[in-house]
């Protein structure tokens, strides 16, 4: 029994023995491969991030090339090539490393085929041929934009520089998604070292304990072992940590259970915030940042994945910044954890901003669509065609694939039937040289420009032929056949011109190189005063000397400037060329470079005309721009200009005068327009002989003048206005006497405002006029009336008949006071519109003037109402002036009123006038029947008995 139990013992403690071994065994093989695992992810996290470096490095190399390209381009400088050559290098080596770093992955290597592909293309086909209008951009500053070949060729520059950014990306985009697995991976071992670490001591323990000490030994072997895989898998994961952060990526953490999510702080920064502003962060944290048209899909995507109907989860959306825009996101994530439902316990992802990838491929897009509309509208036709070899490898035919509209305007053929054929079903005799050189740019890439004719379509073309891909190839067709025939004919008219040069209106020198004349036709020999057998070989500043600007400075050598700078160059408008014998005349010039085919410069043409006669017109219209035609006094323009001169320090103080002149409206009435424009010419001169020659004396508008007294004060100012009073007084038009209204201010320093000065001055000006204003005007009626009285005979003691017939009917009508008085003055200055009219006319027999004197003559009321109603006491009465010649019939004047349209005192005024008129010549009685003859006709028959019995028998 004891054996047995021995044995058994035995066999146990072997058994026991033997599993130990076998679970160290398993545990030594499954740590080993947990340490291999924590140093190839290892590797591999440092190949990612080195590949990440590599293709970041490459973007900036792109950037530098376009920067240097454009460089080049605007400032010529050398140092952009040698920058765009370093940048080209640079790729090269970059390109070499990343061979070495994805050479185990095929579609990685792929990707970088095409990326040098795409690279040298955009050498080839963008930057090379830019390169080339340096020189054609030096010569002329807007051929940069003004050629529709540049432009095409930097929108083609930047559709490449996209594309190769978009293959960068994709490769990036993969290395993360390798990242993202390793990641994964790295979790994966990390819980199954958790489990181990926690069921292997355990049960070496339990088979220690059951089988002898002699497993302890290999127990603690075991857990060093495990101290050291453990920090070789944390060194691990804070090493990817820390590729996470320099990848500018958000990472999220979301615990299903609490709905809480853990974030890091560049998840938070993306948005604008800090970590600690978001805190607590939930599910509703993101949700609340994510933009509406977008939530439902990701919420679909993430419910998806969470049942384990996708392998990740991964949704471009867009999410609120902090300060209100919206940013694009890429959010991918994966669960990580599950109860023995299936059920998602944990998810974890990434944040990726990918604005500035979506708005790139947005531009591209756009710019995509642009280039389809510009290869829809191009001019040129254009067809993208495959080549066709026989059986030894010759170009023979090929394949037309895509042509755009203007293939049928370039080449006849219609694109519908042509799409889909080859050439030679098309065409039945194609020329060889179209299958050699297409099938050379398809065969080999490199692009070519020829000359191609076709007999069938008796057209001639000029072919831009490149390859977008191996065995493909895409024509630029232009139609050159016309083109051709316009070469010859340029070509004709380029030897007419040369021959007809000597006879050409404008002066032309050329020289050579040194600047020594080698040519002069007939009309520079006689502005220079020089033969041109004389002048050539003299240094052509000896035979063109000329003076600059109003001091007459020498002006510099144009031709020398020529030559020197490579560019054309034009003389100031102010340039004098002195000629052999001293005369001197202004000329306009144009100098320009003599470039042989390799762009040296290998003389100077100057074309030049006498502009002396143009400049004189040019003076006299910049004279007349600035000058009032009436007065020849400077006009507003003038004073604009003058303002803004003077409103400066050193003419301070700086006084404004105003100045309006009376009446002229009351003389443009009384005399006419020509008067009104001989006062207005008086005061002109009168206020130019006054002031002093720094005044300035302006016309501002009809009767307003302005006077700009620099270096004036206010004393001096009223001494000058008093002068020019003093003078107006002396002086007289028709017998009126001038009259202007003041009003001036001074502005003593730069602070105080212009406008304010000018209201001070107008304001003055306004109130002086008040004063002076209704005064003068009566003075001038009364000047007017007197002297009206003196070239008619007899008109005062008529007038005063008048007035005294129309104040008593007035009277015998029972008006007031003060309406009585108005119908006497009325009476008084009835006719005081003949002062404008002709004195021959007034002094004709009315039955002895033509039909134009009488109209002349009725003229006299409006005259007079004009003249009345300038004056507000006058205007009153000037109605009764104005209608005193309508008829009761309607057969009067000037208005042809009738019955009780005219007004009752324009009625009395014009019988009262009607009365005096005949009484002298006919008597009482019989100028009494003469009116009741007219009684109904002229006369208000009311009114007219009313005057007769009341007022002429009364006073007789």
């Amino acid at each position: 029994m004891r054996k047995k139990k021995r044995v058994s013992i035995r066999g146990n403690f072997i058994i026991g023995l033997l599993l130990i071994c076998v679970t160290l065994i398993f545990i030594g093989v499954l740590k080993n491969r947990l340490t291999s695992q924590a140093i190839e992810t290892n590797r591999l996290v440092s190949h990612t991030y080195k590949v990440i470096t590599e293709t970041n490095a490459m973007k900036r190399t792109f950037q530098n090339i376009r920067i240097n390209e454009r460089g080049y381009l605007l400032t010529g400088d050398r140092s952009y090539m040698e920058s765009i050559g370093v940048s080209t290098y640079s790729f090269d080596q970059r390109l070499m490393k990343l061979r070495i770093l994805l050479k185990e992955n095929e579609e990685q290597k792929r990707r970088l085929d095409l990326l040098k592909i795409t690279f040298d293309t955009l050498i080839d086909e963008s930057v090379q041929p830019l390169l080339q209008y340096r020189k054609p951009i030096l010569e002329d500053s807007t051929f940069l934009t003004e050629q529709e070949e540049i432009l095409e060729l930097f929108e083609h520059s930047e559709a490449i520089s996209k594309t190769l950014e978009q293959i960068l990306d994709d490769i990036e985009a993969e290395e993360y998604t390798l990242l993202e697995m390793r990641q994964s991976a790295v979790e994966r071992w990390s819980a199954i070292d958790q489990k181990v670490t926690f069921l292997g001591p355990v049960l070496v323990v339990i088979i220690a304990f059951l089988s002898g000490i002699g497993a302890i030994n290999r127990l603690e072997v075991y857990q060093r072992q495990q101290e050291k895989d453990q920090r070789e898998l944390r060194e691990a994961r804070d090493r990817f940590a820390s590729i996470i952060k320099g990848s500018n990526l958000g990472s999220w953490e979301w615990n299903l259970i609490d709905n809480t999510i853990k974030i890091n702080d560049m998840w938070a920064e993306m948005l604008g915030y800090t970590k600690e502003e978001l805190e607590p962060t939930t599910f509703d944290t993101f949700t609340r940042f994510v933009h509406p048209k977008d939530l439902d899909r990701a919420m679909k995507l993430l419910e998806d994945h969470k049942l384990g109907k996708s392998e990740f989860y991964s949704c471009d959306l867009r999410m609120q910044h902090k300060d209100g825009h919206w940013i694009w996101v890429f959010d991918r994530g994966q669960v990580i954890s599950r109860d023995e439902n299936g059920k998602a316990l944990l998810m974890s992802g990434t944040h990726a901003d990918i604005t500035e990838r979506v708005l790139q491929a947005e531009a591209l897009e756009q710019s995509e669509e642009e280039s389809r509309r510009l290869f829809e509208a191009m001019n040129q036709g254009f067809a993208y065609c495959q080549i066709l070899l026989d059986e030894e490898g010759n170009p023979n035919d090929f394949l037309i694939l895509r042509v755009n509209k203007n293939f049928e305007t370039q080449t006849g053929l219609i694109p519908e039937f042509s799409v889909g054929k080859r050439i030679t079903e098309l065409l039945p005799h194609v020329e060889p040289y179209w299958f050699t050189h297409n099938g050379e740019v398809a065969l080999t890439g490199k692009s070519k420009t020829f000359e191609a004719f076709n007999s069938d379509l008796n057209r001639l073309f000029r072919i831009s032929s490149f390859s977008p891909s191996y065995g493909y190839f895409a024509m630029i067709i232009d139609d050159i056949t016309g083109q051709k025939q316009m070469e010859k004919q340029l070509y004709y008219e380029k030897t007419l011109f040369e021959t007809t040069l000597l006879s050409v209106g404008d002066g032309v020198i050329s020289t050579d190189a040194e600047g020594n004349v080698q040519f002069m036709n007939k009309v520079a020999e006689k502005l220079t005063g020089w033969q041109a057998d004389e002048a050539k070989g003299r240094p052509f500043e000896e035979v063109f000397k000329i003076l600059c600007g109003s001091d007459r400075h020498p002006c510099p050598n144009p031709v020398k400037q020529v030559l020197e700078t490579k560019r054309q160059v034009e003389l100031d408008e102010d340039t004098i060329l002195i000629a052999r014998d001293g005369d001197e005349r202004f000329i306009n010039d144009s100098t320009a470079p003599i470039l042989s085919a390799n762009q040296n410069v290998t003389g100077v043409v100057l074309v030049f005309r006498d502009s002396t006669n143009q400049r004189v017109k040019q003076d006299e219209i910049r004279m007349l721009s600035v000058t009032d035609p009436l007065t020849t006094l400077p006009n507003r323009r003038y004073y604009e200009q003058a303002k803004e001169e003077l409103n400066e320090e050193p003419y301070y103080p700086l006084t404004l005068v105003l100045a309006d002149v009376n009446g002229l409206k009351l003389t443009n009435d009384a005399f006419g327009h020509k008067t009104g424009d001989e006062l207005l010419r008086k005061v002109s001169e009168i206020m130019r002989k006054t002031c002093r020659d720094d005044d300035i004396v302006s016309r501002v508008g009809g009767d307003e003048f302005v006077l700009l007294l620099p270096q004036t004060d206010a004393l001096h100012a009223q001494a000058i206005v008093n002068r020019i009073n003093k003078a107006l007084e002396k002086e007289k038009i028709r017998g009126i006497q001038l009259s202007v209204s003041f009003g001036y201010a001074v502005k003593e320093k730069d602070e105080e405002s212009y406008e304010d000065t000018f209201k001070v001055a107008e304001d003055s000006m306004y109130r002086n006029k008040l004063k002076q204003s209704m005064t003068f005007k009566k003075q001038v009626i009364d000047t007017l009336l007197s002297k009206l009285f003196e070239q008619e005979e007899g008109a005062e003691e008529h007038s005063n008949l008048v007035a005294s017939l129309a104040s008593a009917f007035a009277e015998v009508l029972g008006y007031r006071k003060e309406e009585v008085k108005n119908l006497r003055l009325a009476g008084l200055y009835h006719d005081l519109g003949k002062i404008a009219i002709t004195p021959s006319i007034l002094s004709k027999p009315k039955e002895e003037l033509t039909r134009t004197q009488v109209m002349e003559l009725q003229r006299h009321t409006e005259i007079g109402y004009n003249i009345l109603r300038s004056v507000g006491e006058y205007a009153p009465f000037a109605e009764a002036v104005l209608h005193h010649h309508e008829k009761w019939d309607g057969s009067g004047y000037p208005q042809g009123l009738k019955q009780e349209e005219i007004p009752e005192s324009a009625q009395i005024l014009a019988i009262a006038n009607t009365y005096a008129d005949h009484l002298p010549s006919l008597g009482l009685e019989k100028t009494i029947a003469f009116m009741q003859e007219r009684s109904n006709t002229y006369f208000n028959p009311a009114l007219l008995e009313t005057f007769i019995t009341k007022v002429v028998k009364a006073q007789s």
